[in-house]
């Protein structure tokens, strides 16, 4: 089948037709926030705007409940005991019937193990949102499955699930709150030198996604441009492996560990240009708020991240996992600000035309609809 977000995006009356009888249940088994629980806190939203009715599940004691109930989405929870719960199971089939929900929509693998068989025994569908590049095992009980790139596709088809089971609708940002904000603006608000070069790394800290080689690259960086800066935004199991790695490279101080923070707008808007060193990655959400913010991406050639970065256009596309060619391409981009200006430019637009969040989550209720029948 070819790609599902093209085939939708000539589809008539996205979110026009009557939803209020459209009941969706949202499943998302979390030990973290990072790009996935955001977006779907995003879904959520979206969905509601589209005019369906939308229930958020998640497991007590999980950081999403307190995320959610910031932004406004309470969430139906209780305490949850890993893959093999079928008290879950149950409930979650009860939870189905009593919110006549025509179809569960699940996130990341438990909940969508659980929330596949909890579907059967409610008699609805369940269509399993794939965030990465995943083990299929978790997600081959699924009615449909939604894949965030072709990349992630291919991962899962290649792993024995059938094509046409698998649709891919790449991931979305909000265009409108995503605005770009003045570069001295930001760094005003920041406390950041507003003359120095600054790099942006932002994501978990955790091994697929690159902070080692942003800092191996970072250190020959500084031989030729000594005042450039790198920020790296997120936190994950590796802070502390990452902190001395960068006192052994010498870099300590041009390296700022800013910690998790959900307002990245300010903070991508302070920078020069926005690092995305992953090893692995399912999609790469923050590249794709990178060039809404008008910033020039360096991305890893890696997963999804192609179908984002137009390489010499939007930003430029590296080997993964090679510091070297990661730090050239920083040394000749920062060099050139009229090209960064360009590319900045020209990745707004993509953002504007590939990658809006209203466009996507109504490419994601189509999905629902389609296999909701």
């Amino acid at each position: 089948m070819a790609a599902y977000a093209k085939d939708m995006a000539s589809a008539k009356g996205v979110g026009n037709s009557p939803l209020s009888r459209f009941c969706v249940l949202e499943a998302i088994t979390p030990s973290r926030i990072g790009g996935a629980e955001v977006y779907v806190a995003d879904i959520r939203e979206g969905l509601s705007r589209l005019g369906a009715q939308v229930d958020l599940f998640c497991p007590a004691g999980r950081p999403f409940v307190d995320y959610a109930a910031n932004r406004g989405l309470g969430c139906i929870t209780w305490k949850t005991h890993g893959k093999l719960d079928p008290v879950t199971v149950l409930k979650l089939a009860k939870l189905i019937r009593n919110r006549h929900a025509n179809v569960i929509h699940t996130h990341l693998s438990t909940a969508s193990l659980l929330g596949a068989f909890a579907a059967r025994l409610a008699g609805v569908p369940a269509v399993a949102h794939v965030h990465g590049l995943n083990s299929a095992a978790c997600f081959k009980y699924s009615t449909a499955v939604i894949a965030v790139s072709e990349a992630a596709k291919d991962h899962l088809c290649a792993q024995g699930l059938r094509e046409d089971r698998v649709r891919v609708v790449h991931n979305g940002v909000d265009i409108a709150r995503f605005a770009p904000m003045p570069r001295d603006q930001a760094r005003q608000e920041l406390g950041i030198d507003a003359s120095a070069e600054l790099i942006g790394v932002f994501g978990r800290l955790s091994s697929e996604k690159g902070q080692q080689v942003a800092l191996q690259a970072m250190a020959l960086l500084s031989k030729t441009m000594p005042d450039a800066r790198m920020l790296i935004v997120g936190d994950g199991k590796d802070r502390d492996e990452l902190i001395s790695l960068a006192g052994s490279l010498g870099i300590s101080g041009r390296v700022r560990f800013e910690g998790f923070n959900p307002e990245i707008r300010p903070m991508i808007s302070a920078c020069d240009v926005v690092l995305v060193p992953s090893t692995k990655e399912g999609f790469g959400l923050v590249a794709v708020n990178a060039m809404a913010l008008h910033r020039p991406v360096i991305a890893a050639a890696v997963g999804g991240l192609p179908e984002i970065v137009k390489d010499g256009e939007t930003g430029v596309l590296v080997p993964p996992g090679e510091p070297e060619p990661m730090a050239r391409a920083l040394s000749e981009l920062l060099a050139d600000p009229e090209r960064m200006n360009q590319m900045g430019k020209l990745g707004r637009k993509r953002a504007e035309n590939c990658f809006d969040l209203d466009r996507q989550v109504g490419l994601v209720l189509e999905v629902l609809k389609e296999v909701a029948g």
